[in-house]
């Protein structure tokens, strides 16, 4: 399918895609509304690490983003969410674990710590809570694991200390006695691991005096003034997306299974045959177009009549065949008023009728029942062509042409125009279209001084009778009803003129309903002359008008 028969889809189905975009729409919008509003309040919070000269210093500061990112997550660490609950009536630690995040912002020292609640106030409090909390756990941390390294230290310079003090009262003792000293080298480094020890302890408690207070609320939290949830204008227009896709989609799936046929387009495209002509659905039952009059349809009919004359142009078309897949779609009406506008330009027509099941040409052109037609021309053609009288002595062939067939060709009222009526139905028509008989009587039309012949059929779905006359036409003109038939009854029609080796001129889309107020030839046609009848020019005011009954 090429983009214009998308377009044309979505276009001619544009009140179910309005309709889906604004039930979503409308949705989302009630949706947000009806949810209950949720504030959002955050509060800042930095690491603050001291760089110094030492290489331990610049390992921390590289280290920084690590802690960072370390720090953040334990800001919401179930021991500090399971504290600030407790703090709050009502409120549990796993509910203020899903109310709760942190977040490191990209390449700084800083994090946030992150609540959101249906209370702007409480958001706010719980978000400083958390900060506070984390903040008196890091320090208590921090201030015990120091005070267990200065008791480390302190105990190693109180060893050290007694060392020293034990070595020197054995010096003392050899000194009294005469004996050498042997540990004055022992003693040098007694005394250098205390002093280290204590240069290591005083540089611990500098260090912890400089490190104090390394978490830092850079920014409390504050109360917000307006929800973050739920966001409606971002939601009404999700909405609205989702509903336009949800609309389209639904019109593809809808136009994969649709069964019925909506445009001139797609009769065309189902059965490969040119729409000769379209004739706009009537607003009265007068169907039937008055000669002369200025109708809607007069002007689709004369479209009809020269699109016929273009298509035999290479083969000339006598005797044409209108037919339809299904019961009323209109193919007496077209049959007859085609045959009307024939007679107006100066041919003279025969419109036949065919249906042999249900016709209705006769009430069309106030013929009696009883008149002799179609079946009553077909039986006096059924002569047999010899008979043995005596044995293999043959009669004479009689001559279809001699067959004169005016005794069942009535007048219409209009000239040029003479219809054949059905005559008495007979129980099998079918055997009788496709007897030799049938044969005979076409053979007895080309002797008629008739220069186009139409005949109205049946039905040809479900029917035999049409297929059967199809094969003996030059042409056949198929009527479509948009209202009336589906994509699969074209194509089954279409299979069976293809199976019966039919000529198939064209199809007219018949019943086709009006979308504006003036059709396309409406305007220039008011300024057209009345068309005159041919032949005589006093015959326009005798002629008798066709009584306008709805035809199949």
């Amino acid at each position: 399918m090429t983009f214009g028969h998308y377009w044309m889809m979505f276009v001619r189905r544009w009140p179910l895609l309005l309709l889906c975009v604004l039930l979503m729409g409308v949705g989302a919008l009630v949706v947000s509304l009806c949810m209950t509003p949720v504030y959002r309040s955050s509060v800042l919070l930095q690491v603050a690490i001291h760089s110094g000269t030492n290489q331990s210093d610049i390992n921390d500061l590289l280290a920084s983003n690590q802690l960072v990112q370390t720090e953040a997550q334990l800001a919401v660490s179930d021991p500090i969410v399971r504290e600030v609950a407790s703090r709050y009536p009502g409120l549990t630690a796993s509910q203020l674990s899903t109310m709760a995040s942190s977040s490191v912002k990209l390449n700084t020292q800083l994090f946030e710590i992150t609540v959101q609640d249906s209370d702007a106030h409480r958001a706010a409090a719980l978000a400083d809570d958390l900060a506070r909390t984390f903040i008196r756990h890091q320090e208590h941390d921090r201030q015990q694991e120091n005070q267990a390294s200065q008791q480390q230290l302190q105990q190693e310079i109180n060893s050290t200390l007694r060392q020293i003090n034990a070595l020197k009262a054995q010096r003392a003792s050899a000194a009294a006695k005469g004996q050498p000293d042997t540990s004055s080298e022992q003693l040098t480094t007694l005394q250098q691991h205390y002093n280290q020890w204590q240069s290591a302890l005083a540089q611990l408690e500098l260090s912890q005096a400089q490190r104090g207070g390394f978490l830092l609320i850079v920014q409390p939290a504050q109360v917000a003034s307006t929800p973050v949830q739920p966001d409606i204008v971002l939601n009404t227009v999700a909405g609205l997306a989702v509903g336009l896709l949800s609309g389209l989609a639904l019109i593809l799936l809808l136009a994969h299974v649709d069964q019925h046929v909506h445009s001139c387009e797609e009769v065309q495209q189902l059965l490969s045959w040119p729409v000769l002509a379209l004739t706009w659905l009537e607003r009265t039952a007068d169907t039937l177009i008055q000669p002369g009059s200025h109708t809607t349809n007069e002007e689709a009919y004369r479209i009809l009549r020269s699109s016929i004359g273009f298509a035999g142009v290479d083969k000339p078309l006598r005797s044409l065949m209108v037919t339809s897949a299904l019961p009323g779609e209109g193919k007496s009406t077209v049959a007859a008023n085609l045959a009307i506008f024939m007679a107006l330009a100066g041919k003279r027509t025969l419109l036949i009728d065919a249906d042999l099941l249900c016709p209705t040409l006769h009430e069309q052109f106030s013929l009696p029942a009883d008149k002799p037609g179609l079946s009553n021309a077909i039986l006096a053609c059924s002569l047999p062509d010899f008979h043995a009288q005596p044995p293999r002595v043959f009669h004479t062939v009689v001559d279809p042409r001699s067959i004169s067939l005016d005794g069942y060709i009535h007048a219409a009222g209009i000239p040029n125009l003479r219809v054949m009526s059905s005559g008495p139905l007979p129980p099998n028509p079918a055997e009788l279209l496709e007897s030799r008989a049938m044969k005979r009587f076409f053979q007895a039309l080309d002797c008629c001084d008739a220069e186009i012949i139409i005949f109205d059929t049946s039905p040809l779905l479900g029917l035999s009778e049409s297929i059967v006359l199809s094969t003996k036409v030059d042409g056949t003109i198929v009527v479509v009803d948009l209202n009336r038939v589906h994509k699969p009854h074209l194509q089954q029609m279409r299979s069976r003129f293809v199976q019966a080796g039919s000529r198939v001129i064209g199809c007219v889309v018949n019943k086709y309903p009006r979308r504006g107020g003036l059709l396309p030839y409406s305007l220039y046609a008011r300024y057209r002359p009345v068309e005159k009848l041919q032949d005589d020019p006093g015959a326009s005011a005798t002629v008798r008008q066709p009584r306008a009954v709805p035809l199949r």
